[in-house]
């Protein structure tokens, strides 16, 4: 049965079928061929895997984006941004990475944080010079950010199927997120020196005080999440709601930008992007389950143990595992089907919750810029105009630089674990 369902599922890859419903299909033949048991166990596992009070806030934290981006927050969290590192050389590149985590804080959507950026950014790049590769290559890889700073919807996803704490999964993400975006800053900076890239005019601190005041009830957004998941006034689901209640308030009767025409868009297209991840999560865990059944995660533990008892081995190779599966598959499935595979093998190393989590979320991250399926990278260069091949090379620059911060939080979990550990106690 192993042998048909990744025949299968890997054949529905090849003539392009989306990937929930080739997930889905595959676990159904194979059980079919198996004759062993009831391919209804697929519709099953598809209901159960979704019946969860926490996937709620996905969503929710998708509206309240929604509210958001249609609320005037993307050009003020710019506008905050542009304030502090505009003055540096290829200071519209150094914006965007900087907005970028600032909007990661709000969304929790890849997708979301690169086209509200992009849309802004892209076209003004190039207008200043950096060339359609570089600018395509700062939005497209800043954007991953959003799913590693808190709050993040993949966190969620993995939290219920790791059974780890959510908010310890936010705070673990902080730093990580941080540590990013500063090595993409100073990959950027390296670009603006080689290219002679200009700076923006600095802004003087009565400009950036302002920028500041206009921008805090959307800075506000993070502070009330973080603030009430740690101080127990609500959960990570109610937080969702909250958020997504407050981005309403602020983008329709504060900023007024947003308005009651543009509700039913906002509601439609969180519908729609809600679908597809739940879809996603239900097929992927009858998926998982076949694999469950066949002892598929002890063979692969056996064989990974087999090759090496190195701890920081194993480890990258899980990393090289989620990092090919990034490429051509959406975060969802992935984590829905590696997690139960790479968690015990985790466990058995001395590998804390939180530490696995986000290391698998940073991975993840990295997979959303990655071709051919990224969709921060798809995003971004259809704000741009661009094909892959003519932003290849600056490009794989940020990938590398991507890929060595994973290292790093690899090989010193503490960057992960202190702030978890500091607030709530775990690790």
């Amino acid at each position: 049965m192993t042998a048909t369902i990744f025949s299968v599922f890997v054949l529905l890859l090849i003539i392009r079928m989306p990937v929930s419903f080739s997930l889905a299909i595959s676990a159904t033949v194979a059980l079919v061929f198996a004759g062993s048991m009831d391919p209804l166990i697929v519709a099953q596992r598809m209901y159960t895997s979704v019946e969860s009070f926490s996937l709620v806030a996905i969503p929710f934290f998708i509206l309240s984006g929604g509210f958001m981006e249609s609320g005037g927050i993307s050009r003020r969290l710019i506008s905050f941004s542009s304030s502090l590192v505009g003055h540096i050389r290829g200071g519209l590149s150094m914006i965007s990475i900087v907005a970028a985590m600032f909007f990661a804080g709000i969304s929790g959507s890849t997708a979301a944080d690169t086209a509200a950026i992009g849309s802004v950014l892209i076209p003004a790049m190039e207008q200043k010079g950096y060339g359609k590769d570089l600018a395509t290559s700062v939005v497209g890889t800043a954007g991953a950010i959003g799913i590693i700073i808190p709050p993040s919807i993949p966190m969620i996803i993995l939290g219920i199927t790791g059974s780890i704490s959510i908010g310890g999964l936010f705070l673990g993400g902080v730093f990580p997120g941080i540590l990013m975006g500063m090595a993409l800053m100073i990959t950027s900076a390296l670009f603006a020196r080689k290219r002679n890239l200009p700076s923006e005019v600095r802004a003087t601190w009565r400009e950036r005080w302002y920028a500041f005041t206009d921008s805090i009830l959307a800075l506000m957004t993070m502070v009330i999440i973080m603030g009430g998941i740690l101080s127990g006034v609500f959960t990570a689901t109610e937080a969702s709601v909250v958020a997504a209640f407050y981005s309403f308030i602020v983008g329709r009767f504060i900023y007024g930008e947003l308005k009651w025409r543009d509700i039913p868009a906002i509601l439609v297209k969180t519908g729609i992007t809600t679908g597809v991840v739940v879809l996603c999560i239900s097929t992927a865990s009858s998926f998982g389950w076949i694999l469950a059944a066949e002892q598929i995660p002890d063979k692969i533990a056996r064989a990974v143990f087999a090759l090496s008892d190195n701890r920081l081995v194993i480890l990258f190779l899980m990393n090289a595992l989620m990092l090919f599966m990034g490429t051509f598959l959406d975060v969802s499935p992935i984590i829905i089907i590696l997690v139960p595979i790479l968690f015990p093998i985790a466990r058995q190393l001395g590998v804390t919750p939180i530490h696995f989590g986000v290391m698998t979320i940073v991975n993840m991250a990295i997979g959303q810029c990655t071709p051919p399926v990224g969709i921060s990278l798809f995003v971004a260069t259809g704000i741009a105009k661009a094909r892959l091949g003519e932003i290849l090379g600056a490009y794989s620059k940020y990938l590398i630089t991507m890929i060595f911060v994973l290292a790093l939080i690899t090989i010193f979990p503490q960057i992960i674990t202190f702030l978890p550990h500091a607030v709530m106690g775990l690790k």
